[in-house]
């Protein structure tokens, strides 16, 4: 009977489990889960017109649907990202399928019991309930040792754990540890039973095996009379359903919603290049960036809600790690949210006064009323509704520290975007406000002025041609008009106007001769790839250079590109194409390693000399470039020292994000960050550094000028280490020694 009261005996003939035994009025559990499933939809609704507050644009997030998929399963399922770091991922992935088996078989069992189907008895009920004991076992471990990890251990990644963050794993450690001792109460009292029956265990013996948990804990709980375990049974049965159901409840309103979250997170992921979003038709445009919370996009706004303060992006960033005021989970994505969570109600409540009056009178009012009835009752101090984001909520000085290494985004692992967070309010105070570093200044005014950073003429654009002495090793589209050529080669504003890099291009272009590759050149008529102006938030300005860039390509009919700067590279092979402009952009040290391969740069030395190669972020983290430099550096003789921040976990150099043009601040007590990112270089003591950015290439050289040891360690480029080591035929002037 649905509502009758179910007696727990001995022993089942079939091996089994008697839902709700022993527990009266066992039947209102049906009518009580509505409670706290109410709460969870409210949540979830209440998150989505949050996220639906948003006024942004956002770019695809629907297309691809297989490979969003696989996302989905990879992270949620697979916790892939969480791996990231070995043992918290392990023991998260522990918790993860632990509990998700024990919630679905509990909703088994309960559809069973009703429905007579899916089937739970027999080997089945064996099954089942063992593998419920044991990934519950896990479970349990899990969330032990993440807690032990957060309030014992405590990485500084977790440095502002709350309280709740400790009564939820609380509450989930006691929801198992519930779990395991009510299945010993339960074979306990079946127990007592099956000896007053028959007198043996013998038919209970199954039990053995589908609760390997808790018939050793009803073997501790065998002493008690079968009065006491009837009552403790039923007392902790109902304490267990009640935590479950907190659990449910507490979902959408506590760090526990990432849970719900991350089935749109991840599938929702950016698939783009690695780009910054395009602000369109900006000549209408009638303001710029993120003045508001509301004015960012859905996505930014999800992701605020998503985080869940882990802490691995502070862990890696460049700047917090400097001691700027820049942390992207505190003074950036948390703060964020904050604000968000203090303004949602105001914006809730006003556009919800909208929809009423539009809807049912027909009138368009903004819903000021309603907001200022809801101000005046709560009172609240400060306004949220007054407060200045970009000055109160994310000050400048957090912004304007961002190197957009992109290291943040890479660990994340809930896929949250900060760089276009950042960049959003980056562009509300340079082409809103007004307000930027005078540095940044200077900049726009050489870019707008002469096309580049330096200030240097625009018309002086080639003469490095000259200066090194490789006139005749390259096209001059310009001067020598059009023709045929393999690539033309966008040497970038460091190839033409800095004096070290001048050797770099230099060299490429000697190997490109030795290579019989044909090279073309704009000259005078290549600008700035608009980089520095784009991640400095002068959006407009990125977008004429950009497009004075595309028309030149357009009138030389050029398809492939050899970029000599990977900020280049990411520019007109990732951003070009939101203008219009789609190539076969390829980085330098690529078609390096292809001429290696293909045999066409024939390798001499047989010195092995200790490198540590220098991975810049937007060749590595943002364009997926690791293995062609080191194919180069590997065949030209470099014994590749790998230190631990490499790869995909590189520290920056600090130039990036427009930063190579501001003065950095210095905090007390700290280095600057490519000092910071040199003393990692030189741990392994190698002969050389090498690199492959012009950024990269001047930050490490004056670190190693203010650590002292310039004379002794050399910074070089990768093509500059492969030249000194290549079979020169002799068909063109040698080069200068660098």
């Amino acid at each position: 009977m649905i509502f009758g009261f179910h007696e727990l005996e001995g022993a089942m003939e079939v091996p089994g489990r008697i839902v709700g035994g022993n527990i009266y009025y066992e039947w209102l559990i049906c009518v009580l889960m509505f409670i706290p499933i109410g709460f969870l939809v409210y949540g979830i609704v209440r998150h989505l017109k949050i996220t639906g507050l948003a006024k942004g644009k956002m770019g695809k997030r629907y297309d691809q649907p297989w490979k969003r998929f696989k996302l989905l399963l990879s992270n949620v399922f697979l916790q892939k990202q969480l791996f990231r770091k070995p043992l918290v991922g392990f023991m998260h992935s522990l918790l993860f399928w632990g509990f998700l088996y024990l919630v679905v078989v509990t909703a088994w069992i309960a559809i069973n019991d009703k429905l007579g189907f899916p089937p739970f008895d027999g080997n089945w009920y064996i099954i089942i309930s063992m593998l419920a004991d044991i990934l519950g076992l896990f479970a349990t471990i899990g969330v032990a040792v993440l807690g032990i990890n957060r309030y014992i251990i405590r990485p500084r990644r977790l440095d502002d754990t709350r309280p709740a963050d400790g009564l939820i794993i609380l509450l989930i450690f006691t929801i198992l540890i519930t779990g395991f001792i009510l299945e010993g109460q339960r074979i306990a009292i079946q127990m007592i039973n099956e000896m007053a029956a028959s007198g043996s265990l013998e038919a209970l013996a199954y039990e053995k095996y589908a609760s390997p948990i808790g018939y050793p804990i009803a073997l501790l709980l065998n002493g008690l009379s079968i009065t006491t375990l009837e009552g403790l049974h039923r007392f902790l049965w109902w304490f267990h359903m009640g935590l479950a159901f907190l659990f449910i409840g507490l979902l959408p309103f506590t760090k526990l919603w990432h849970i719900v979250a991350s089935f749109m997170q991840y599938p929702l992921k950016n698939l783009e290049p690695s780009s910054l979003r395009m602000v369109d038709n900006i000549e209408e445009a009638e303001s710029f960036g993120t003045e508001n919370i509301e004015d960012f996009a859905w996505k930014d706004l999800l992701d605020l809600e998503a985080c869940i303060r882990c802490g691995r992006c502070q862990e890696v960033c460049p700047a917090f790690n400097t001691g700027k005021a820049l942390n992207p989970k505190i003074t950036l994505i948390q703060s964020l949210r904050h604000h968000l969570e203090d303004k949602a109600p105001y914006l809730l409540a006003k556009k919800g006064a909208e929809m009423e009056q539009t809807h049912f009178k027909g009138d368009e009012v903004d819903g000021t009323a309603a907001l200022e009835r809801l101000l005046q009752k709560l009172q609240p101090d400060p306004n949220p509704m007054e407060t200045a984001l970009v000055y109160e909520v994310v000050p400048p000085e957090v912004s304007w520290a961002c190197t957009n290494c992109r290291a943040c985004v890479n660990v994340c692992p809930m896929f949250i975007e900060h760089i276009d967070k950042i960049t959003e309010i980056r562009r509300n105070l340079v082409m809103w406000q007004g307000d930027m570093p005078l540095e940044a200044q200077n900049v726009f005014t050489n870019m707008e002025r002469n096309y580049n950073p330096w200030g240097v003429g625009s018309s002086k654009r080639a003469d490095w041609l000259q200066e090194r002495k490789v006139r005749d090793l390259v096209h001059l589209l310009p001067e020598d008009g059009e023709g045929e050529f393999d690539y033309l080669f966008f040497g970038g504003c460091a190839t033409a106007y800095d004096d070290r890099y001048k050797k770099v291009a230099e060299t490429f272009l000697r190997l490109m001769d030795q290579a019989g590759v044909k090279i073309a050149y704009l000259g005078t008529e290549e600008y700035c790839c608009g980089d520095s102006a784009r991640r400095l938030g002068n959006e407009y300005l990125f977008q004429t250079l950009a497009q004075m860039n595309i028309e030149s390509f357009a009138n030389y009919g050029v398809k492939k590109i050899v970029v000599m700067c990977p900020h280049g590279l990411n520019t007109l092979k990732n951003e070009y194409p939101q203008l219009g402009g789609n190539y076969e952009v390829i980085h330098y040290t690529q078609l390096l390693a292809q001429l290696v391969e293909e045999g066409k740069l024939e390798i001499v030395s047989e010195h092995k000399l200790r490198i540590s190669y220098h991975d810049s972020c937007f060749l590595g983290r943002h364009n997926n470039i690791y293995e062609a430099p080191r194919k180069v550096l590997t065949a030209a003789g470099a014994q590749i020292i790998e230190i631990e921040k490499s790869r995909a976990n590189t520290f920056c150099c600090g130039a990036g994000g427009g930063r190579m043009w501001l003065e950095e601040d210095v905090a007390e007590g700290n280095k600057r960050i490519n000092q910071v990112r040199t003393e990692q270089l030189l741990e392994p003591q190698p002969e050389c550094i090498a690199t492959n950015c012009p950024f990269c290439m001047t930050m490490i050289d004056d670190g190693l000028k203010e650590a002292g040891v310039n004379e002794t360690v050399k910074v070089m480029d990768v093509g500059e280490f492969l030249w000194k080591n290549i079979k020169k035929i002799e068909k063109t002037e040698t080069p200068v020694n660098h």
